[in-house]
């Protein structure tokens, strides 16, 4: 993916380009791809994911599309309904 001098090829497209260009991301060249890559994710893991506090134990429900555009902190997990089997 990274390239020399800092050049990065898109996951989704191939186009090179430079970091901090109009709308780039880290894997991706721009919001459109940005999009395809995370709705190919989604399809891929589903609309969201059982994550575990390792503190607590409870289980919560979360979209798949917030662990990959913002990550998560444990602090953020009681934002999310717990995860019912």
């Amino acid at each position: 993916m990274v390239t020399m001098s800092g050049v990065n090829q898109c996951l989704i497209c191939g186009t090179y380009y430079k970091m901090g260009e109009k709308g780039s991301r880290l894997v991706t060249c721009s919001d459109e791809c940005h999009e395809k890559l995370v709705e190919r994710l989604i399809r891929e893991f589903g609309d969201f994911k059982k994550v575990c506090s390792l503190v607590t134990g409870k289980c919560y429900q979360v979209p798949t599309r917030v662990i990959i555009e913002r990550g998560l902190t444990h602090e953020e997990l009681i934002k999310f309904p717990e995860w019912k089997d």
